[in-house]
């Protein structure tokens, strides 16, 4: 019985790592810099998740984000907070867009730099309470009824936002038949130490 089942966990474990794949995931680190100075500093850092055949183009826009999670670092004005597309409720405004290959990314106040004007949007947490705005470079937080706001200055010749390589993300059955062949193997060392 101990066979059948360890030969059922290994053909499950290979078919999950040999089914064909979709468009890889792919995730981007970005973070903004240099711009809240006048707040004692901070920054927005985060990740944004998307389709390898949507980011072809090398924009991610707002129709083709699979995911999202931003963090702001806190300053004197406005304390640290994270927000994420996982909670319920959380929303995006102004069908926020990035770009991904190469292509400097710059707040609104910046877009002479760019012609395109590209929209980097806003996030706002489940709650409503907490907006991460990369368009403006605002960070706003609500605390007990009262509203916190820490204002970026887009012209600030410090201010950056970087964008990392993209990293593929493995698909959940991936990782399950990575765990399952994982787990075999585990088993199959542990018998060979208590034969020996």
């Amino acid at each position: 019985m101990k066979h059948l089942a360890l030969a059922a966990t290994v053909a499950l474990g290979w078919a999950a790592l040999a089914a064909p794949a979709n468009a890889v995931l792919f995730s981007w680190d970005i973070e903004y810099t240099g711009w809240w100075e006048e707040d004692g500093g901070g920054s927005i850092f985060g990740t944004i998740f998307a389709d390898e055949d949507d980011a072809a183009d090398g924009i991610v826009s707002a129709d083709e984000l699979k995911a999202w999670e931003w963090n702001w670092s806190g300053n004197d004005a406005v304390s640290a907070f994270s927000i994420t597309s996982e909670e319920e409720g959380a929303t995006t405004d102004f069908e926020p867009s990035f770009y991904v290959n190469g292509t400097p990314n710059q707040p609104i106040g910046l877009d002479f730099i760019d012609p395109d004007n590209l929209d980097q949007g806003s996030f706002i947490s489940g709650s409503g309470n907490e907006l991460l705005d990369l368009q403006a470079l605002l960070a706003i937080s609500f605390t007990d009824g009262v509203e916190s706001v820490s204002v970026g200055n887009p012209t600030a010749t410090i201010g950056t936002v970087t964008v990392s390589e993209p990293t593929a993300v493995p698909e959940p059955a991936t990782v399950l038949g990575l765990l399952a062949l994982a787990g075999v193997s585990t088993a199959t060392l542990k018998r060979h130490k208590q034969d020996s």
